[in-house]
């Protein structure tokens, strides 16, 4: 081989090496920012709330197999009319405008007290008396403002004939008419003070029954020293009572104002019949009751306050959506679960608010809509699947 030749060929064999050593840097860039780009794709995060709720329905969600099913029945809802009964305990009170209490209008000390607990009253009859320096002065402030009234009219009238007959001046009857605008101001404080303290002479003031009524209670003896405001009697008057049921929150929005009451009071041989009169709406926080107030159609009866009752109140109100008893499972304090069936063979948990049971069926307040699959039967079934995915 000539020397040309050998040269030529290590000039080929060095070009061919250059070229292979280009593509290999080429492709080694290329390799080097294909990860980077797949990373950049992959950090793209869905929403927190979107990922979340996706995960919890895919722990819910429980399928079931088809040699299983059979033993599942699911039906499609709709609102219908559910007639049915609440049951709550109840007791005989006084409507709040047969209620009257009696207080002391200013601090004394217990004279003579005239009634005991029991006695039936009239208005305007003596309950008891107080003694207290404070109505003796009141009363002596009445004949003091009275004096000041009558000096200051004849002042008044004084100067006005001494102003027309030219020997007095504008600017003290003005200062008169002062006077006795301030004096009749005084004088009226002090009646009216003296009216509301009520009768009775000097120190003495006598306090009266203001309704005809019973006296229910007696907050004072003889010689207590009580202060102004305190309460000394209560009276309620005996016809005018009415039945309160204190009913379960979840059954308060199935209660409608006239829905008929049978009550059977612990006194009575036979069950009495009323309607609602009105629904509270405050609520018993340590209960979670609200109170429903029940007017007797017989306002006759022979009861008294404080008497035991059970009311049965009937609740056919607007449509509702019904499901049996067997559809509902009651897990713990605040938590009822249906299952609903999202698709073939495929069931969620779903949290629901319901009423009272009745017959073997239950009103759901809040949770489900018309048309959604529920399974009536099976739902244990269901939650022991559930419970094996947790």
């Amino acid at each position: 081989m000539t020397t040309n030749k050998i040269h030529h060929l290590s000039m080929a064999f060095m070009a061919i090496l250059v070229l292979i050593g280009c593509t290999n840097h080429e492709s080694g860039n290329s390799d080097h920012k294909q990860p980077s780009e797949i990373k950049k794709t992959q950090i793209q995060p869905q929403p927190a709330e979107q990922n979340n709720e996706q995960a919890i329905r895919g722990r819910q969600a429980v399928t079931i197999p088809e040699a299983s099913r059979p033993y599942i029945t699911v039906a499609t809802i709709s609102p219908q009319t559910f007639a049915a009964t609440v049951q709550a305990p109840s007791r005989v009170e006084f409507r709040a405008k047969a209620l009257s209490t009696v207080g002391a209008v200013v601090s004394g000390r217990m004279g003579k007290i005239d009634v005991q607990v029991g006695d039936p009253v009239k208005a305007g009859t003596p309950l008891a008396t107080l003694e207290s320096t404070e109505a003796a002065q009141m009363r002596s402030d009445v004949l003091r403002t009275k004096n000041e009234l009558q000096r200051a009219e004849d002042r008044a009238r004084r100067q006005e004939t001494m102003l027309k007959s030219g020997v007095g001046l504008e600017i003290e009857r003005n200062e008169a008419n002062i006077m006795l605008q301030e004096a009749r101001a005084d004088y009226a404080r002090s009646e009216q003070a003296i009216q509301l303290l009520g009768s009775g002479t000097d120190q003495s003031v006598i306090l009266r029954a203001p309704i005809n009524g019973v006296v229910l209670r007696v907050n004072a003896s003889i010689g207590t020293a009580v202060e102004e405001g305190t309460v000394l009697f209560e009276l309620g008057e005996p016809g005018a009572l009415w039945v309160v049921a204190d009913v379960f929150e979840n059954d308060l929005p199935l209660i409608e104002k006239g829905a008929k009451v049978e009550l059977q009071i612990t006194t009575l041989s036979k069950p009495v019949t009323g309607h609602v009169a009105a629904v509270s709406a405050a609520m018993q926080a340590d209960l979670r009751r609200g109170a429903v107030y029940i007017e007797l159609d017989n306002a006759k009866l022979p009861l008294k306050p404080g008497m035991f009752a059970r009311a049965m109140i009937e609740v056919a109100g607007p449509k509702r959506i019904v499901l049996p008893t067997t559809a509902v499972l009651i897990k713990g304090q605040n938590q009822t679960v249906v299952y609903i069936e999202t698709s073939e063979g495929v069931f969620e948990p779903r949290n629901v608010i319901i009423g009272q049971a009745h017959d073997g069926f239950v009103p759901v307040l809040e949770g489900l809509n018309a048309g959604e699959r529920v399974v009536t039967s099976g739902t244990l079934l269901l939650d022991s699947e559930a419970s094996m995915l947790l």
